[in-house]
């Protein structure tokens, strides 16, 4: 099988378990479900992931590589010096388009369901991890960046549950704020 025909196997597969797990709850993302909605068999599912924890691993463990790659795309947006890494997080995450963007809601949603109903695994942890990683040595205060991470779930959550007006209006104010204190911890670089 080519590495082409392989990835479309592979984001067909994460996707239908996007769909159950958003639609369903993680009960929803059964092997048959999951081989149903992505029109293959169970071997093909199986060549691929082993087990419905390998398949929901992989994609937690996917939604969390994309947002890291997708924030660090956002980071030549951002002038250089202290906190540009944090203000590049903080800009991705909480831009209104992706806040009121079905697709990208869905996903998120469905992670944070997969999570509270039982899938906080290692790649979960690992994810928080990296951030706290990515996001450490920018000259932000531990503080700040735990009160950013933990705002930011808390309006992801309520993406899944509220009008998205209302999240994508709060997610502004939020971001403006956090936009706010890291300014006021930070430094420019001297040009």
């Amino acid at each position: 099988m080519s590495d082409a025909h392989a990835k479309t196997t592979i984001d067909q597969i994460l996707f239908a378990v996007m769909e159950l797990i958003r639609d369903g709850g993680l009960p929803a993302a059964t092997l048959s479900a999951v081989c149903k909605r992505a029109g293959i068999s169970k071997g093909g599912l199986m060549h691929h992931y082993p087990s419905k924890e390998a398949l929901v691993d992989a994609f937690i463990a996917r939604s969390a590589d994309q947002c890291l790659a997708e924030t660090h795309s956002h980071l030549a947006t951002i002038p250089r010096g202290e906190g540009r890494r944090t203000k590049a997080y903080v800009n991705f995450t909480l831009r209104e388009p992706m806040m009121c963007d079905p697709t990208g809601s869905r996903e998120v949603s469905a992670v944070m369901i997969a999570l509270m109903q039982g899938r906080l695994t290692h790649h979960a942890m690992g994810y928080y991890q990296r951030i706290a990683d990515e996001l450490r040595g920018d000259g932000v205060s531990k503080s700040l960046r735990e009160l950013i991470v933990t705002s930011i779930d808390g309006l992801w959550m309520q993406s899944a549950f509220l009008p998205q007006d209302v999240v994508a209006k709060r997610a502004n104010q939020v971001r403006l704020q956090l936009l706010r204190m890291i300014q006021a911890e930070t430094k420019p670089m001297d040009q």
